[in-house]
């Protein structure tokens, strides 16, 4: 390496930090070049690049340097911006988010932070937008700012690039809701089959994301079946004990208003149900395991969207159905709680969602709309 940026050596199981310094020599009044040596840490718990990240941090602290600007984008990622932020990501967002930040890191990925421009940014999401759907093109538009502005904070680059960034004109959306007739369609081609039949009424009334649905148990609904409390969720083959909008260890739950529709499809299905134990999962596989959504998706609602001649749908879809067709029947705020959306000042507040009259009335409009 240069002698400005340092270098690393091992000794004894350790990273050795090495850089240079002038100082002044006292009996000669000439700068002299003195050289400085630090242990880092020991090499079995820190990486390479994490060494060099303490050993520029103690430059940084002793020279005044600046942090080094040819810096890649994915380095300083890895580095520097993901410790500080992926502690905070569950499971579900964590692979979401590298996801999104692959998209980043395959455009500028091996570019170095200071040649890395505004212009050249924006010009990217303009061309991603005519690609991927409006919510890649936000977060990724969110990611290059938080990154950058983090690249300013930390001193890799004086000017923040990403600042003025703006969203590009997004490719328009098409249809993705079902219309009235659809639904009356699947639901009538449902008629023998309980279990999805229940399912599919209570997602269009109750707006249930699938993670809810699959862990969904006997014991999570009253006697009557007009109430469902979400205590747990199932995502990509592992339950867990939290939901959408609760952090494990709560004791706190969210409580769903069931309208008679449904309840009286749910006591259907308890009544065929080969399993129907309290620990028994209500929509469970044949074994009484829990279903992963694609498989569901495969080889129950590709078929049935087939039988009804509607176009293919999904679990996106049926809540955006809830979504479209809610709007009118009840105020802003009982929609809302029907979707149950998470503000993002509340986001870290859990709490039980009370059913409030008005919620109940418009959840009922809602399943006389649709289930009639």
């Amino acid at each position: 390496m240069k002698i400005q940026e340092g270098y690393l050596t091992e000794k004894s199981g350790a990273w050795i930090g090495h850089f240079s310094r002038w100082v002044l020599d006292s009996r000669t009044g000439q700068k002299k070049r003195q050289q400085r040596a630090f242990r880092i840490g020991p090499v079995s718990t820190l990486t390479k690049t994490k060494a060099n990240s303490k050993l520029r941090e103690r430059m940084v602290e002793e020279l005044g340097l600046t942090a080094d600007s040819r810096t890649t984008l994915a380095g300083f990622i890895e580095s520097r911006w993901k410790p500080l932020r992926e502690g905070t990501w569950r499971d579900s967002t964590k692979a979401t988010n590298e996801e999104l930040l692959k998209v980043l890191t395959d455009r500028f990925g091996t570019t170095a932070l200071e040649d890395i421009d505004g212009v050249h940014m924006q010009a990217w999401l303009n061309d991603l937008a005519k690609l991927k759907s409006g919510s890649v093109v936000r977060h990724c538009r969110i990611f290059l700012k938080s990154i950058m502005a983090e690249a300013v904070e930390q001193g890799y680059i004086r000017k923040d690039t990403a600042r003025l960034l703006r969203v590009p004109r997004l490719r328009p959306v098409l249809r993705a809701y079902l219309t009235e007739a659809e639904i009356k369609s699947i639901l009538k081609h449902t008629k023998f089959f309980p279990r999805d039949c229940a399912l599919l009424k209570l997602i269009l009334v109750t707006a249930m994301r699938p993670s809810e649905l699959f862990a969904l148990r006997w014991k999570s609904l009253s006697a009557d079946f007009s109430t469902a409390t979400l205590t747990e969720t199932v995502y990509r083959g592992v339950l867990r004990p939290f939901t959408k909008t609760t952090e494990e260890g709560d004791t706190q739950f969210v409580t769903l208003f069931i309208p008679k529709a449904v309840a009286d499809s749910l006591a259907e299905w308890h009544s065929n149900a080969a399993r129907k134990g309290a620990d028994d999962f209500i929509f469970g596989t044949e074994s009484g395991g829990y279903w992963w959504k694609e498989n569901y998706q495969r080889r129950v609602l590709n078929p049935l969207a087939d039988r009804a001649k509607v176009q293919r749908f999904n679990f996106q879809m049926l809540r955006r159905s809830v979504a479209t067709h809610a709007q009118g029947l009840g105020s802003p705020k009982d929609l809302a709680s029907i979707m149950r959306h998470r503000k993002p000042e509340t986001a870290q507040i859990n709490y039980v969602q009370m059913i409030d009259a008005s919620v109940r009335e418009a959840t009922e409009k809602l399943a006389k709309a649709l289930l009639k």
